[in-house]
């Protein structure tokens, strides 16, 4: 008999045990779920606050970069912050004084076209030359994507299209069309250009 009580005890106690480990992990399980909501967010806020701080100050540097992240609070690695950049498209244009600052890709895409008096002007546009059907265009560095991004935005019908490098546009010329016809057509949309087009 006592025996047996013993064992119903015993029995009782591996219940017991067996319940709390299951609320345990189910606990555990649900505690896990949150803590990647909560590491999801702080990555939202994080690149959030990355954007902010290029937007809204002359950033040079990652060291620059992470060293304000460190100050908001943030426990970020150079590796983290470089792939967060890499997944913002930030990328690194010349200022009016020479030096690089960090970007993000709204300037870019939107072909750094300023407005003066009416008039359309690409900055960045050195030069441009022509081999049969291709055409090159050299640039200052860093400024090749903003250029081909300003001539693909024009949709003219005389290039087929813009391939950009660091300093450097390829675009090829659409059958029936000439070189001179691609000129004019710049000319047309960016008369600042007259010099650099001859």
């Amino acid at each position: 008999m006592l025996l047996k009580e013993l064992c119903l005890k015993d029995v009782d106690k591996i219940n017991i045990f067996f319940a709390y480990h299951n609320n345990l992990y189910i606990f555990a399980s649900q505690m896990h779920n949150y803590t990647s909501f909560l590491f999801m967010d702080n990555k939202t806020q994080r690149l959030s606050d990355i954007k902010n701080i290029i937007h809204n100050e002359h950033i040079t540097s990652q060291e620059e970069l992470l060293k304000k992240l460190i100050s908001l609070g943030y426990n970020i690695t150079q590796a983290t912050l470089s792939r967060d950049l890499k997944l913002l498209k930030v990328a690194k244009m010349p200022g009016n004084d020479g030096s690089y600052h960090y970007v993000l890709p709204e300037p870019i895409m939107a072909g750094n076209i300023v407005c003066v008096t009416d008039k359309q002007s690409i900055k960045g546009f050195l030069s441009i030359e022509f081999s049969e059907n291709i055409g090159v265009i050299k640039t200052i560095p860093a400024f090749s994507h903003t250029v081909a991004s300003a001539i693909d935005s024009l949709k003219l019908s005389s290039i087929l299209g813009t391939v950009a490098g660091n300093d450097t546009i390829i675009f090829v010329i659409r059958q029936g069309y000439t070189a001179q016809q691609v000129k004019e057509s710049l000319f047309k949309s960016y008369p600042d250009l007259a010099d650099k087009l001859l």
